[in-house]
């Protein structure tokens, strides 16, 4: 895997600095157990019909209309995933994560009584004393028509994102393998620019020869791939596994941004050498 080198010559040990999260030290190839400890069966239709007639009519009154069949078979069933990611990928690997508390966002939306709803569930670990929003997002979502899995850091996740992406943009030698290794397996690359564009935010598919303009001014970064209804149908309680596939996937980018506050870089050698945050 392109990038991996850089991971394999993490130190063998845990980073942390008085006021950041634990850098977790694990690397791919992940331990899990074989088989899988599943108690996930899959997503019933009946989850994505009622996703799609809140994507069709996104308010507070179908979500009420909705909200027993979206208990039934859009929350309870991805909280089972989620009990299984932790068995079969947090614990086996001793990952410093918060599992259980908060974890999931929630449908409907935030607006200040608008009354707006979204039609997609997300969710994501995250590292104590961080909360999920405030960490790099290694995140899992189901939508009418698809099921999600990526990265994303923003403003939010303050004291961690400048550095997150100063050192995306600085050190395209390490960021741009890793970042294409991505988009060969199929995840998409974007990012919300500094002002507010027409065209939106930019979105990147295919090999980059060199990093995007306006990188370097992002508000957020995304990296993100979806696979459809009918792969997830086909999957069923296997949407674990490769779930777990996807965070080795991903894990190489993960590290790197993950690193970037705490001060760790790599010596000439390849060892890890520490900056003043140690």
């Amino acid at each position: 895997m392109v990038g991996a080198g850089w991971e394999e010559r993490s130190p063998p040990f845990d980073i942390v600095t008085p006021d950041l999260p634990l850098v977790p030290a694990a690397a791919p190839p992940f331990a899990r157990p074989q088989p899988l400890d599943l108690t996930f069966e899959g997503f019933p239709a009946e989850g994505f019909e009622a996703l799609a007639r809140l994507r069709a009519e996104p308010h507070i009154g179908r979500y009420q209309k909705e909200k027993a069949v979206l208990d039934r078979a859009v929350t309870a069933p991805f909280k089972r995933y989620r009990d299984d990611l932790a068995v079969n990928w947090v614990l086996p690997n001793g990952l410093p994560f918060e599992t259980e508390r908060n974890v999931f966002s929630r449908i409907l939306k935030n607006d200040f009584g608008r009354g707006g709803s979204h039609s997609h569930l997300w969710m994501s670990f995250y590292r104590r004393p961080r909360k999920r929003l405030t960490d790099v997002q290694l995140s899992h979502a189901i939508h009418a028509d698809a099921f999600r899995w990526g990265l994303y850091i923003g403003d939010y996740a303050k004291g961690l994102f400048g550095p997150a992406r100063r050192r995306l943009v600085e050190e395209p030698e390490v960021s741009l393998p890793i970042l294409n290794a991505l988009i060969d397996r199929g995840y998409r690359l974007s990012f919300a620019p500094h002002v507010t564009k027409p065209e939106g935010h930019p979105e990147f598919d295919t090999a980059l020869d060199a990093l995007p303009d306006g990188l370097d001014r992002a508000k957020g970064i995304w990296v993100m791939r979806r696979i459809d209804r009918a792969e997830v149908d086909r999957l069923g309680p296997m949407l674990v596994g490769a779930a777990i596939d996807a965070q080795e996937e991903l894990w190489p980018l993960y590290r790197f941004l993950a690193v970037a506050a705490s001060g760790e870089r790599e010596g000439a050698n390849g060892d890890p050498a520490f900056g003043s945050g140690m």
